[in-house]
């Protein structure tokens, strides 16, 4: 009897189309506002408090938005490229339907947060904080994270392309179809919540000093 192996779900992310969007500047960004349509060029939201703030079928081409408070803010079919942000504090914000380019991040916050259908692509994240966040359908690709924190979050459908990964921690998340394959993934953490993800025998080699060290085994030729 042959056994198959089970199909690993990919994320689903479709064409995002923006269309008759109105030109905007910094100073129309108000927090707890929402805002439609809209296209920003090269827009410095840094320090602003910008709490609750809504960005729906929006465009972003440049933005600097170092410490800008955007706690509960909320993304939706939007495309956010060239963003510059040491610091994005994002905390229980909500992206649906999101792309974020060629972009530079250096401590990404969002605990707590709802990501669903996001691809992040040609950027460089130094540190991305999901822990306890509802995840579905999010895609890396061609990216270089330093660190991934996805302690006690729940997430579906998440996979990577062309990536670099210094650390990936697990602890007490729920996972489904994650998939660390396109990805060279220099440490992981968290063992106890392997379950639901996907990874090559070469990863596993790699690996095996990790896992002999968690189970308690000792290594020997």
């Amino acid at each position: 009897m042959v056994r198959r192996r089970p199909p690993v779900a990919e994320p689903v992310i479709d064409t995002l189309v923006l269309e008759g969007l109105e030109d905007a500047e910094a100073s129309d960004v108000e927090p707890h506002l929402d805002h439609r349509a809209l296209r920003f060029a090269d827009v410095d939201l840094s320090g602003r408090d910008l709490r609750g703030v809504e960005f729906h079928e929006c465009a972003f081409d440049g933005l600097v938005a170092d410490g800008a408070d955007l706690r509960g803010a909320r993304f939706v079919e939007t495309r956010i490229e060239r963003l510059d942000a040491p610091l994005l504090s994002a905390a229980r914000s909500a992206w649906r339907d999101v792309r974020v380019a060629a972009s530079r991040i250096g401590a990404a916050e969002l605990y707590e947060a709802d990501v669903r259908t996001v691809a992040v692509s040609g950027s460089k994240l130094d540190y991305v904080n999901l822990r306890s966040a509802e995840v579905r359908d999010l895609l890396f690709e061609d990216c270089r994270i330093g660190e991934l924190d996805l302690g006690q979050a729940r997430v579906e459908r998440l996979a990577f392309r062309g990536c670099v990964i210094g650390e990936v921690r697990l602890d007490a998340a729920r996972l489904t179809s994650v998939d660390l394959r396109g990805a060279t993934v220099g440490a992981l953490a968290g063992f106890e919540s392997l379950r639901g993800v996907v990874i090559t025998p070469e990863q596993a080699a790699g690996f095996a000093e990790q896992f002999a060290l968690h189970l308690g085994l000792t290594l020997l030729d």
